[in-house]
C-alpha cells in the first residue's frame, strides 16, 4: 500500500473517469523476495501513457526497512526494476587476523578485489572519495592487503604527497617505488609509464597470435599506482610552469587511457573530486568510483553525475556507495571490511611480496 501511495504522490498514474468520478489507474506492481527476505525486486509497469518517468523516483521512503540499491529499465522496457536491500543486513566483513583475510581472499579471483559480502569488482582504474574520518584510508589498506596476498604478484607504486600512512606502508612493501616529494612523484609517474610502454611493445608482439586479448591472457602481472591525497599533489602541480603541468597531465592520461589492456591501473584517493583537482576526462575514465561517508550532494554529483539517486542512509565509517559499469550502473551500497588485527604487523609480514619493479620491468 505504501508503494502505491508513493506512485500516487508522484503522479505516476493514468487519470480515468468511473461513473463520473475521477480516479487514478495505477501501474501493475510485482514484488518478490529472495535470501530469506534479505533482498527483493520491485517491478513497476512502464507504459507510454504514464507521464512521469519512474527511474528517478524516490521509492526508498515507501519501503520501510528496505532500500532501493539499484534501478533500471527491464530489457523489454515493460517494467522499471528496483533491486531492494534490507537495510538491517550487515554487509561488512570482519577479519580478526591476516589468516582470516587470506582465507576469504582465496575465494576471489586473482584479478578481482572485494569490498564487502556482496561486492566483488574486477581490477580496474579506481577513484575513492571521502572526507577525513570516512574510512577511505582503511579502504586502501584492504585493497593493498588483498593485492599482496594474491597468488599473482602485484607490482605496486605508492604516491603520498602529505607523507602520511601510505608512505609509511610504502617504505615497508615497496620502498624503491614510494614517493612523497612532488618531483619524486612525477619521476615515479615517468617510470610507471616507461614500464607500461615496454609492456605495450611486448604485448603487441603476442597479440598477433590472439587478437582482443589482454595482459592477463599472456601471464603478465598487474601494476598498480596508488595515489593518496591527489588534490594536494595537483595544487602544487598547478603552480608549475605549463610545460611541467602538461607533462603530468599526459603521464596520468596515458595510464587511464591505455592501462587497462596492458595491466597498468591507477587508484586515486581524495577528499573531493571536483574538476579543479581532477580533470573530467580522467575522472570519467576511472570506472570504479567509491564515495565513502555522508558526503555533500556536490561530491556525489561530481563523482557519479547528475540525476542519480543515492540510497538514503546514515553511513558509518567505511560505508558508502559505488558505481562500476555492468555491476552497478547507478550507486549501490558498499562497506569496507573491519580489519581487527595489527595492520602494520600484517604489512611487515608481507614485506617483499611486492617485487621492486625496477628489477622486473618486463614481468
Amino acid at each position: 500500500m505504501s508503494v502505491r501511495r508513493a506512485l500516487l504522490d508522484a503522479a505516476y498514474y493514468v487519470p480515468r473517469q468511473f461513473f463520473g468520478t475521477a480516479v487514478a489507474q495505477l501501474p501493475k506492481i510485482k514484488l518478490t523476495f529472495t535470501d530469506n527476505y534479505q533482498r527483493g525486486m520491485l517491478l513497476v509497469e512502464n507504459r507510454v501513457k504514464y507521464a512521469q518517468r519512474l527511474d528517478t523516483a524516490q521509492l526508498s521512503s515507501a519501503l520501510r526497512r528496505y532500500v532501493v540499491e539499484r534501478s533500471y529499465l527491464s530489457d523489454d522496457e515493460n517494467y522499471y526494476c528496483f533491486e531492494l536491500f534490507d537495510s538491517r543486513l550487515e554487509r561488512r566483513l570482519e577479519f580478526r587476523s591476516l589468516d582470516e583475510l587470506l582465507s576469504y581472499n582465496a575465494q576471489v579471483g586473482d584479478l578481482e578485489l572485494f569490498i564487502d559480502k556482496f561486492t566483488v569488482i574486477p581490477l580496474h582504474h579506481t577513484l575513492i572519495v571521502g572526507q577525513t574520518g570516512s574510512g577511505k584510508t582503511y579502504g586502501v589498506y584492504s585493497f593493498l592487503l588483498q593485492m599482496l596476498i594474491k597468488p599473482v604478484q602485484y607490482q605496486l607504486y605508492l604516491a603520498d604527497p602529505k607523507g602520511s600512512s601510505l608512505s609509511i606502508l610504502g617504505d615497508m612493501i615497496a620502498p624503491d617505488c614510494t614517493a612523497e616529494d612532488v618531483d619524486d612523484i612525477v619521476a615515479l609517474l615517468r617510470e610507471f609509464n616507461d614500464v607500461m610502454d615496454k609492456r605495450k611493445a611486448d604485448l603487441k608482439a603476442k597479440l598477433a597470435t590472439k587478437l582482443e586479448a589482454s595482459y592477463s591472457d599472456f601471464g603478465f602481472n598487474p601494476y598498480v599506482f596508488i595515489f593518496d591525497e591527489y588534490a594536494s599533489f595537483q595544487s602544487v602541480v598547478q603552480a608549475m610552469d605549463k610545460k611541467h603541468r602538461d607533462e603530468v597531465n599526459k603521464l596520468i592520461s596515458q595510464i587511464v587511457l591505455q592501462g587497462r589492456q596492458l595491466g597498468f591501473f591507477l587508484f586515486i584517493v581524495m577528499q573531493k573530486s571536483d574538476s579543479t583537482s581532477l580533470p573530467t576526462m580522467i575522472r570519467d575514465n576511472l570506472p570504479l568510483k567509491i564515495v565513502l561517508g555522508n558526503a555533500e550532494q556536490q561530491t556525489y554529483v561530481t563523482a557519479f553525475g547528475t540525476g542519480v539517486e543515492i540510497p538514503s542512509r546514515d553511513f558509518r565509517k567505511g560505508e558508502g556507495v559505488y558505481t562500476f559499469p555492468g555491476i552497478a550502473n547507478t550507486p549501490k551500497l558498499c562497506a569496507f571490511s573491519y580489519l581487527n588485527f595489527d595492520i602494520n604487523a600484517a604489512f611487515r609480514a608481507k614485506r617483499g611480496l611486492c617485487n621492486n619493479p625496477r628489477s622486473s620491468k618486463g614481468a
